[in-house]
């Protein structure tokens, strides 16, 4: 390369061009004291291209043609627009692979972690029990009922604890709670026995009762009972109510005949 500013060569051996590179990044090849008075003289100097007619500075090693130890690793390349490095293949692939791995595991997780509806239904009374005392006016029944829970969710579910409420003409004549943790497994349903005593008597101006349950018609001892359900659950920590509302025939008169009334000094049997 030659120096275009005027500097005075001369008792100095001519560097050939192989001395450094075109853009200045090589070091010298020629004699080593020429080529460090030819490096001092152009450090401030522009440099002319040998192919064309730009000046251009050396961008990495200000016009020394050297590479100062120790900042090897400081040096920036610069890479124009149109390298194929610049233009990895297949990157709108990569890019819609991922988006579309992202958005599945998304949607997978919201399917399966979705809370679903835990559904509570009474599978009718199983067995009853009846008790008539005509002169006091009182009667008990005894029902044990068997009530399903289902977990329609793809996790397991918690049941707490679990009331039974008995109404009769919107009178409460029975209640019972039971306290028992199990779980319903995934997609599944449950079946759960609940009993409970219930009482017809004057407290309850529910006498006659008595008189219904010793009628020999067929038809009149037919009572019906609503009952309330309620079941406690626990998901993923959520906790929940859930209830049941129904009705159910109770005959009071063909279970236990009349001749085999208990008497009239019978206890009444111990509420749940």
């Amino acid at each position: 390369m030659t120096r275009k500013a005027s500097v005075d060569f001369r008792g100095l051996r001519k560097p050939s061009y192989g001395t450094m590179s075109i853009n200045g990044l090589s070091g010298e090849h020629g004699d080593s004291n020429g080529g460090e008075v030819m490096a001092a003289a152009a450090s401030d100097s522009w440099f002319e291209d040998l192919i064309g007619s730009r000046h251009v500075r050396c961008p990495t090693c200000n016009g020394s043609g050297k590479i100062p130890k120790g900042q090897e690793d400081k040096l920036v390349a610069l890479i124009p627009y149109s390298d194929n490095r610049l233009k990895p293949r297949r990157t709108k692939l990569y890019v819609c692979l991922a988006v579309f791995t992202t958005l599945l595991a998304c949607g997978l997780l919201i399917f399966f972690l979705m809370p679903r509806e835990v559904q509570v239904s009474n599978n009718h009374i199983k067995h009853i029990d009846v008790h008539v005392n005509k002169t006091q006016g009182t009667v008990w029944i005894y029902i044990e009922s068997e009530v399903n829970v289902t977990n329609w969710n793809f996790f397991p579910v918690t049941m707490g604890s679990m009331s039974l409420q008995v109404l009769y003409h919107e009178t409460v004549v029975g209640k019972s709670l039971s306290v028992a943790s199990d779980q319903v497994p995934i997609r599944a349903h449950k079946q759960v026995k609940v009993a409970v005593n219930t009482t017809f008597d004057d407290s309850k101006d529910l006498g006659y009762v008595a008189e219904l349950c010793s009628n020999p018609i067929d038809w009149v001892h037919h009572l019906i009972l609503q009952l309330q359900i309620t079941c406690s659950t626990s998901y993923l920590s959520h906790s929940e109510n859930l209830t049941l509302t129904d009705y159910e025939y109770v005959d009071c008169g063909t279970i236990i005949p009349p001749v085999t009334i208990p008497p009239i000094n019978m206890e009444p049997p111990q509420l749940l």
